[in-house]
Order: C-alpha cells, then sequence, then structure tokens
C-alpha cells in the first residue's frame, strides 16, 4: 500500500487539532481511533459534527479557463 507524504507545519483545521497530532501519536491512538470508526460503522452512526464538511472549488487545468465551470472541481473538507 502506498503511503501519502504528509507536508507538515500547516495550521490546525478548524477543530484546533494539527496533523502532527496523528503523525507522531502513540499507536494506542490509532487503536483507539480504529474502535471508533469500526463502531460508526458497525451502528450506521456518525455524530453531526462528523458530516458538516466544506466544499472548496480546485482548478483542474490552470492554463484552461478560469471562468469556465467545467474547468473546477470540488474537494469536500471534513472538519471533523
Amino acid at each position: 500500500m502506498a503511503t501519502a507524504i504528509q507536508k507538515k507545519n500547516k495550521s490546525s483545521g478548524s477543530n484546533g487539532v494539527y496533523k502532527e497530532s496523528f503523525m507522531f501519536a502513540d499507536v494506542k491512538l490509532h487503536v483507539h481511533l480504529i474502535l471508533l470508526f469500526t463502531a460508526c460503522l458497525r451502528h450506521c452512526y456518525l455524530p453531526s459534527a462528523c458530516m458538516d464538511s466544506i466544499i472548496l472549488p480546485v482548478v483542474k487545468d490552470k492554463g484552461g479557463g478560469l471562468t469556465d465551470i467545467d474547468n473546477y472541481r470540488a474537494i469536500a473538507l471534513s472538519l471533523c
């Protein structure tokens, strides 16, 4: 499985948690997160805060027309 290289020293999300908190966390945190996500899947439940997201438009082709709606794709950033 390929691993994506994550950029460090970026600002925290709207919840105030930095990406490095997960990257450098102890294995115990990873186990608890796995248990949390497994429980959410088994019970078909997500807290409402986890369903909120921000949708950002991203340009597909920077050489293309920036006024062309077909030159954009949507990226949804989860707040949870």
